[in-house]
């Protein structure tokens, strides 16, 4: 009697935290940690707990708060030229866009692709995914949560106002398409 009640506990733990897990995924998250890859020359891996201690600092601006909210993670994975052939990586990461129906927004020839996951709110994805090369790295950035594009370009308004030169510091040196 012992081992029927031990073996049906154990299947039921089994179930039971499976269920969990299957939960507590983050639609719009990729896993960026495959095995068999080359190891990242650049990793940033910012999960809730990052952003529920930026939300704490910045309470006092509100602005910044809503912002941090909405996100659940920020992953980025960079390579440089010496990691190898990533070939099987860009395709493994397009394949799980494609299953997941991620809605690619951006290709610029093969060197940058945007994919966003929208949700069933409309003006709302859970996920954005860009890849992106060029002539020393590739880089692949996810960021997952319930991202309100009204109210990031509302944020993004505030912040320009609040600080004017914003726009004028902010160079984007990418040479996306040119030669």
């Amino acid at each position: 009697m012992k081992r029927f009640t031990l073996a049906t506990l154990l299947v039921a733990f089994c179930f039971f935290s499976n269920g969990i897990a299957q939960t507590d995924a983050i639609r719009g998250k990729i896993e960026m940690n495959l095995p068999d890859t080359p190891t990242p020359t650049f990793e940033v891996n910012l999960d809730q707990s990052f952003f529920n201690l930026f939300i704490n600092f910045t309470i006092k601006l509100p602005e910044y708060t809503e912002y941090a909210e909405m996100i659940e993670g920020v992953f980025v994975r960079s390579y440089n030229k010496e990691s190898g052939d990533l070939t099987e990586m860009e395709n493994h990461y397009q394949n799980i866009l494609n299953t997941e129906q991620w809605q690619h927004i951006v290709k610029v020839k093969d060197q940058l692709h945007v994919s966003l996951l929208f949700a069933e709110t409309p003006g709302v994805v859970n996920g954005i995914f860009v890849s992106f090369t060029d002539e020393q790295n590739t880089t692949f950035v996810n960021v997952c949560g319930e991202i309100d594009f009204q109210k990031l370009g509302i944020l993004f308004g505030k912040i320009i106002e609040s600080d004017p030169e914003f726009l004028k510091e902010l160079k984007i040196g990418g040479k996306f398409g040119n030669k």
